[in-house]
């Protein structure tokens, strides 16, 4: 998707005044579930500050989108990530500075000033010129005397109100959760810092966000989810399935491409195409929460669904390049959001959210070429820090380092005196490196394997042979190893900066504009 360019003449918005922007960026607050992701305790009080005077001038300074091809700014994800992961206040102004402001769009005011109300809040949905309009509104929401973030998602996300209008009011429908999820699943990252965090200002932003992205999977969640009848189709409850039997159900099903990656042009197309078939796995996803085990159980299952779309469907062999594929990578980095969300909602929201989020997922993992999972070759590997073969294309061992000292446990000569756990490099190695996805990935896996790591090969086996269906054997291998192997993988596509390689260029912003360009010149061309 293109980004209609910018006005003819760019008026930069307004600054907030000192008292609003402090009770719009308080600090942070601890996670809020059991279920979010932990923290790595950073040096001292310097980090907490170099974050929130970060986040509080991208807030004043930048927009939403750094170019025409509404490619993202994400430099609040980036900084949160690495605080998450213990990360000092200079390599906070670092990341910031160096990586991000040269090369972001300024915030600038809606065309003829435009002020956004209730009255009005659908006519300019999905146009981003607006979202310094759309953010002024959601300021004025987030500090209400009484606002929640509970009571603000229920209404700005879930509520049937804000996404399927009966009758239609204004020149669209809203379809909230459905923009939630647009564009590469960014929004949704935005919004779940700012319930993870607790940060007015990030709510305000990731509304805004969302209001700004487009409606292109109307054929999807919203039909899906705010129909107010169920479809004929639709599985009786009680004969649904686990999210990993329907993963190898689409697999074996001739009506769409076989392993083609599709151009991101095509991705609208093809939800024109294919939608209902789409909505029809959707909906077969046994997924209905009623108490807190509900939430857990379902959430584990979209783990091991994103892990496998993202780190086994990556590999195909350890001989040859990790693809790390870039497009399903967000589908892991957006999961690790759910908790913090979820801990805001009901669980009527709860259900909508993961039902969205599943949905979104199988749909990017289909576009990009719906990649088989050999979970018994992939998990047959040794794992770091034990030394696999010298064929292979990464190599378990890090480079550049020490001799343990001779008293070192179990012995000096043990790898595991010379990488005890390989966490810790893979996630020091991500704070510093450049690129801004890293982190993010990393800092996901990492939690993954805090909650589910303990699983060992077979644990799936019983719950997906209940669903009826050919459960696919290669399930019989998959434990919690899975996340370590994928983190390892990644961080050596990348490149180990920590420990002197150099950044490979892999999910740089500049090799996907140069992409963009290249597309839009062939389309112009066809055209």
């Amino acid at each position: 998707m293109a980004t209609s360019a910018p006005p003819d003449v760019i008026v930069p918005a307004t600054p907030s005044p000192p008292v609003v922007l402090s009770r719009l960026f308080p600090g942070v607050k601890p996670p809020p579930s059991a279920l979010a992701p932990a923290r790595t305790p950073n040096p001292g009080p310097e980090a907490a500050a170099a974050l929130i005077k970060a986040l509080k001038d991208n807030h004043e300074r930048n927009h939403i989108f750094f170019n025409e091809f509404s490619f993202h700014n994400h430099s609040v994800h980036h900084l949160l990530a690495i605080y998450a992961l213990g990360a000092p206040g200079a390599l906070i102004d670092a990341a910031y500075q160096d990586t991000h402001l040269d090369h972001l769009r300024v915030a600038f005011v809606a065309p003829q000033q435009v002020v956004i109300t209730e009255d009005n809040f659908t006519d300019y949905l999905g146009q981003d010129h607006y979202y310094n309009a759309y953010l002024d509104y959601f300021h004025r929401v987030v500090l209400e005397p009484d606002a929640t973030i509970p009571a603000i998602l229920e209404k700005y996300i879930f509520s049937d109100h804000y996404n399927i209008r009966t009758p239609q009011q204004g020149a669209q429908q809203p379809e909230m959760l459905n923009r939630l999820m647009e564009i590469l699943i960014h929004p949704i990252i935005h919004v779940g810092y700012g319930a993870e965090f607790g940060i007015p200002g990030l709510i305000a932003e990731g509304l805004a966000w969302t209001s700004v992205h487009p409606a292109g999977a109307t054929t999807l969640i919203s039909r899906l989810l705010f129909t107010p009848k169920q479809p004929e189709w639709m599985p009786k409850e009680g004969s649904r399935l686990r999210a990993l039997n329907i993963l190898s159900l689409m697999l074996r099903d001739p009506r769409f491409f076989g392993s083609k990656v599709l151009d991101k042009h095509e991705y609208a197309a093809m939800l024109l195409s294919h939608g209902e078939i789409f909505n029809k796995y959707g909906e077969m996803w046994d997924c209905d929460i009623k108490c807190q085990e509900d939430l857990e159980k379902y959430l584990e299952e979209l783990t091991w669904a994103a892990t496998l779309m993202y780190g086994v469907g990556s590999w195909d062999g350890n001989e040859v390049e990790y693809r790390a594929d870039f497009f399903t990578a967000h589908i892991v980095t957006s999961l690790l959001f759910l908790p913090s969300l979820c801990a805001h909602i009901s669980h009527r929201s709860q259900t909508l959210l993961l039902r969205a989020h599943f949905l979104t997922s199988i749909t990017w993992w289909v576009v990009r070429g719906r990649p088989s999972f050999r979970v018994q070759e992939f998990t047959s590997q040794p794992l770091p820090p034990l030394s696999n073969s010298p064929s292979s294309k990464y190599s378990n061992t890090l480079p550049g380092q020490p001799t343990p000292g001779a008293c070192a446990l179990p012995s000096q000569t043990s790898p595991y005196a010379l990488n005890p756990n390989p966490w810790y490099p893979i996630l020091a190695s991500a704070l510093v490196h450049p690129n801004e996805h890293l982190c993010k990935v990393q800092r996901a896996l990492a939690h993954f394997s805090v909650m589910y790591g303990h699983r060992e090969a077979g644990f799936v086996l019983e719950s997906l042979s209940k669903d009826g269906v050919d459960v696919d054997p290669n399930y019989a291998y998959l434990d919690g190893s899975v996340f370590l192997r994928v983190a390892w993988l990644t961080g050596a596509t990348l490149g180990w900066v920590k420990e002197g390689e150099e950044n490979t260029g892999v999910w740089n912003y500049q090799e996907f504009h140069k992409e963009a360009v290249e597309m839009l010149e062939m389309l112009n061309y066809t055209s």
